[in-house]
């Protein structure tokens, strides 16, 4: 009676590696009941991986909607989630979106009407807002930083997913669709920002700040530190792969915060760290790659002892993705989570379109849309 009849939206590498793995192994919990992607060969090899009918996958998310088998959508699909979001909860489903919620206010504002017309629940899919290190830094701060800084070194997806839960085999997205998904993306960066900021830099905004940074941006709010003015922002690329980006900003208050994410191509492993500090306490969490469920995430907290100083080490075996899957299911069931979905996912969407706005001011590019 307590079970979720989930169905998913995606049939990447994401639902491959992770979700699906979590959610059927937890079936105290979900039932899941149907997939859904445009490329539908892909949903076929996922349900005949996780005991899933094939008559329950669907070539368009809109048809899963519509099939009435499924109490809660989980969306996971690469690209924008606002229209299935919004047509979700309009047919009274209880909706889980991975980040980012929207990459325009046009969306944000369907989504903020939807969910107040729905009367059902939105969560934002922050798993490691869920990592019990995140958790533990939290109670443990006593104070306000003095400044707080970031650092992701991150290498190809492929490379972390092949040492991954379950290897990721799927088929290619037929050429069409490739078509596709790039005329709606190019549509949606236009729509933020102008066509000239989108060709110089809107994979940029979509692809990195609103596809990866914005982990740090939810980490950073859930240890209280909210960013409210971009300073700097320095950008270089990799020819013919991902850029870099180092951002230095501040909150409302005077905190200091840097984040430097580097895109390594071949670099060994994913890390990503945040050091907090100030006079008094430091805390300094350390994150492995995400595909790799059960690799500890580690927070150390220092604190100085009169004229010595105490250090406590904590590893979190407690993989993120699954603390993040049992409050999905707590707040389908109660109605109630933490956080506001609409507050966060507005949160990121201004932190990302300032951080835009200077890299429009320092390059000398046009701006229109959004960020005019």
């Amino acid at each position: 009676m307590n079970r979720v009849r989930v169905g998913l939206v995606g049939a990447g590498a994401v639902a491959s590696s992770v979700h699906l793995p979590i959610l059927t192994r937890r079936s105290d919990l979900f039932e899941v009941v149907a997939l859904a992607d445009l490329n539908l060969k892909a949903t076929h090899v996922l349900a005949d991986r996780f005991g899933i009918s094939r008559e329950n996958c669907f070539d368009s998310p809109m048809k899963l909607i519509a099939s009435g088998s499924i109490d809660a959508i989980m969306v996971l699909n690469s690209g924008s989630h606002a229209e299935v979001v919004v047509s979700a909860l309009n047919a009274g489903l209880n909706v889980f979106c991975e980040k980012p919620l929207a990459y325009a206010k046009r969306e944000m504002k369907e989504i903020e009407a939807a969910l107040k017309s729905s009367g059902k629940s939105l969560m934002i899919g922050y798993m490691k807002t869920f990592d019990s290190a995140v958790i533990a830094a939290r109670k443990a701060i006593t104070s306000r930083p003095r400044t707080v800084d970031v650092l992701v070194l991150h290498p190809s997806g492929d490379s972390q997913l092949v040492t991954s839960e379950l290897s990721v085999d799927l088929p290619q997205s037929p050429a069409g669709l490739n078509e596709i998904f790039s005329k709606v993306k190019n549509e949606i960066q236009v729509e933020a920002l102008g066509e000239a900021a989108a060709k110089s830099f809107g994979d940029l905004y979509t692809d990195i700040i609103l596809g990866s940074v914005i982990h740090e941006f939810s980490v950073l709010r859930a240890l209280d530190v909210h960013i409210t003015e971009v300073d700097f922002v320095d950008r270089w690329p990799n020819p013919g792969h991902s850029e870099s980006i180092i951002i230095h900003a501040r909150t409302a208050d005077g905190v200091r915060v840097t984040i430097r994410w580097f895109y390594l191509d071949q670099y060994p492993a994913y890390q990503e760290e945040i050091r907090w500090v100030n006079e008094e306490e430091g805390h300094h969490i350390i994150f492995p790659s995400p595909y790799i469920l059960r690799i500890p995430t580690q927070l150390i907290t220092t604190r100085r002892r009169g004229i010595d100083h105490e250090m406590v080490r904590t590893n979190s075996y407690t993989a993120s993705f699954e603390n993040e899957l049992v409050a999905f299911h707590h707040l389908v069931m109660t109605g109630k989570q933490d956080a506001d979905p609409i507050a966060d996912g507005l949160e990121d969407l201004e932190i990302a379109q300032m951080i835009a706005r200077k890299i429009a001011e320092r390059e000398g590019t046009p701006v229109k849309g959004d960020i005019a």
